[in-house]
């Protein structure tokens, strides 16, 4: 393939890297888990390259600008007018079809389990690569599955920091953006070159250090998911609260198999297992848990509160044949990633499009009728004392005063966005992404108020900097300021703004529990203002490293992103791969023009860390960190290569006629 960066060329590219990660998705039953992680970063590799894809379109990109730097940029041997951006580009595209060849060679296509009227084929490991997946050569200098996802790191994050230096300068050309910061892209493809030929482990070994998915037994194959690190406690919900029925329960993944499957052929495993007995406990409860199964109407809901757990709603008891709740609760840490990435959210999203398909959506799943987003439940603060113990709500707006009585439900929800296209151009892991506010949904039993309006329910939007005030002396909840909305039998809807909200609840216990649960909302989402990009900020780049380390925090496999929002302001956010642990740093104003030429990270800066036994807790450093290593020397240069690009633009912009900033 020649490359001129044509966008046909990129266009291919990123066609053949989508099929790699769908073959790695429809794969998962028969693969290690190992290759989850693969998948994740060929999606990543994928957004980047549709990303260049555009920039390219709009001319943003193109070969003659970075031919025409005055800095020579052809390193030794390389041939007279190959740009760097065709090297990235041919050296990605290597590496894609080796695996592409591999992916050919060691795959078959197979047919569903359980043969339906709708049977399809799909794409699946045959018995070889399941057996020696360590021993084949996954890319063209042989190296193992660690040297493949280093490579595919690399590719994306060169390209997600080309991509940010052509968003980084908005009101200059392209042109002129990349020759006067030549010496930087230069720098960016020694630094590349490097990477390939063996910084990052492919030839010296020194391979990305991660925490591994599976335990691994001495015949080279890994061991599923009944390992002390993949196991949770479950529990069943009772008119008396959760009873526990193993404390050292699995799910039986057989990649995701009892996940996606909604038949009960034997041939499918139970969905959950026991490994008491096998670590060393004197009983077994493998009956037990071996009861439960997913229903047509199962859907999996996180919990806002310190402790990471989840609720299965509506699983099937087939002892019984009851639909119940089951509780996943103390996760093992090392087990939160895989289970909510790969399992929980791959369940939810087809749990929401069957839904949508069904009907116009529920309290689990809708359309935005503002955006036309699909917003899926996200997360719930469960009420079981104050969910039918509201007397009465007040709303205050405007100085007049409306009470509602009878009140038939009252529930705390917040969703997620569902949008596929949009995670992919970002080079965001998740097609979920959370709202910034909650949902205080409270109905009322329309037959009981004679001579009211035809207002059947009102929505609270709560966020995270809502101030919640307790009267618990007379069981009082006050709500200074927040929006609402009703909504009419009709289905019309009226919005307000800075609404003051009073609900009187029947005793001081009810309403403790309502304060607490909206405060541990209010948490969750200040949390997820802290781990994603904020509605005034967009991500200026990403980087994928193999270890983050400061002050008092070591993280192995990161994800690094830098955001910029509408006052030119930058935040640094720093998440662990396995989901544990997130930093939020605001960097200082001088951060990209210090004068000592050194990063500055003593702005303030939060930090959520899941503990070993599950427990959530945020702590919060005002002056920052003293130092910031990320990985090696390489991962370094390659941020202060985007820290540099970062402030000659801005120091284009601030030059140039107009507004000035990113």
């Amino acid at each position: 393939m020649a490359f001129q960066v044509s966008i046909g060329d990129v266009v291919l590219m990123t066609q053949i890297t989508w099929r790699l990660a769908q073959t790695f998705t429809k794969g998962r039953k028969s693969a290690p888990a190992e290759f989850c992680e693969v998948e994740n970063q060929l999606y990543s590799l994928s957004a980047a390259l549709e990303a260049i894809g555009n920039a390219c379109e709009r001319g943003d990109i193109n070969a003659r600008a970075v031919s025409s730097a005055p800095t020579p940029l052809r390193s030794e041997g390389q041939p007279r007018g190959q740009n760097i951006i065709d090297n990235i580009l041919e050296n990605c595209f290597q590496t894609l079809k080796h695996l592409e060849s591999i992916v050919k060679k060691y795959s078959i296509i197979g047919i569903q389990s359980t043969p339906t009227p709708t049977t399809s084929r799909l794409e699946i490991w045959n018995q070889f690569v399941i057996r020696n997946w360590r021993k084949i050569e996954w890319t063209t200098e042989k190296g193992d599955l660690d040297a493949l996802r280093s490579q595919i790191m690399i590719h994306t994050n060169s390209l997600n920091l080309l991509i940010g230096i052509t968003a980084s300068s908005q009101s200059t050309s392209i042109r002129k953006s990349v020759e006067k910061t030549s010496d930087m892209v230069k720098e960016l493809y020694e630094w590349y070159e490097d990477n390939l030929k063996g910084a990052m482990g492919i030839k010296n070994g020194d391979t990305m250090t991660k925490i591994s998915l599976a335990d691994n037994s001495s015949d080279g194959r890994a061991i599923h998911t009944h390992n002390s690190y993949h196991t949770f406690q479950l529990a069943i919900g009772t008119n008396k609260g959760r009873e526990i029925l193993c404390p050292k329960a699995y799910l039986n993944r057989g990649d995701n198999q009892t996940f996606t499957s909604m038949s009960a052929s034997p041939t499918v495993k139970p969905m959950f297992g026991c490994s008491c007995q096998s670590q060393g406990g004197s009983s077994s409860h493998q009956t037990m848990v071996q009861r439960y199964e997913l229903s047509h109407l199962t859907f999996p809901v996180r919990l806002a509160a310190a402790e990471r757990s989840w609720i299965i709603y509506k699983a099937s008891n087939r002892a019984t044949n009851q639909l119940v709740i089951l509780y996943i609760i103390n996760i093992n840490p090392e087990y939160i990633q895989i289970l909510e990435e790969v399992i929980l959210q791959d369940l939810a999203i087809r749990r929401a499009d069957m839904i949508l398909n069904q009907s116009s959506g529920n309290s689990l799943t809708y359309i935005s009728a503002d955006t036309e987003e699909e917003r899926i439940l996200a997360s719930i603060g469960e009420l079981k004392i104050a969910q039918r113990s509201v007397e009465s709500v007040t709303f205050n707006h405007g100085g007049r005063s409306h009470s509602r009585k009878w009140i038939e439900n009252i529930q705390i929800l917040q969703y997620q966005t569902l949008n596929l296209s949009s995670a992919m151009r970002t080079g965001q892991a998740e097609p979920l992404h959370p709202l910034e506010y909650a949902e205080v949904l409270i109905s009322y039993d329309q037959q009981d108020e004679e001579g009211q309006d035809d207002v059947l329910s009102n929505t609270l939007h709560l966020r995270r900097n809502t101030i919640l005030k307790l009267d618990e002396n007379n069981a009082l909840l006050r709500i200074e300021s927040i929006d609402t909305t009703g909504t009419f039998e009709d289905e019309r809807t009226v919005s307000l703004d800075c609404v003051g909200v009073t609900i009187q609840l029947t005793s001081r216990e009810a309403a403790r529990e309502l304060h607490k649960k909206l405060e541990d909302m209010r948490m969750e989402l200040f949390i997820r203002s802290l781990q994603y990009p904020r509605s005034d900020e967009m991500a200026a780049f990403r980087l994928r490293v193999a270890r983050v380390e400061c002050d008092n925090i070591y993280i192995s496999d990161a994800d690094v992103t830098v955001t910029t929002n509408t006052q030119g302001r930058h935040r640094l956010i720093i998440e662990s791969r396995n989901k544990c642990t997130v930093v939020s740093q605001v960097l200082i104003e001088d951060f990209f023009d210090s004068p000592s030429g050194k990063l500055d990270y003593s702005g303030p800066t939060y930090v959520v860390q899941i503990e070993e036994n599950g427990k959530r807790n945020v702590y919060k450093y005002e002056r920052g960190f003293r130092y910031l290593n990320l990985s090696n020397a390489q991962a370094d240069r390659m941020f202060k290569l985007a820290w540099n690009t970062m402030s000659t633009n801005s120091r284009q912009e601030s030059d140039s006629p107009g507004p000035a900033g990113v």
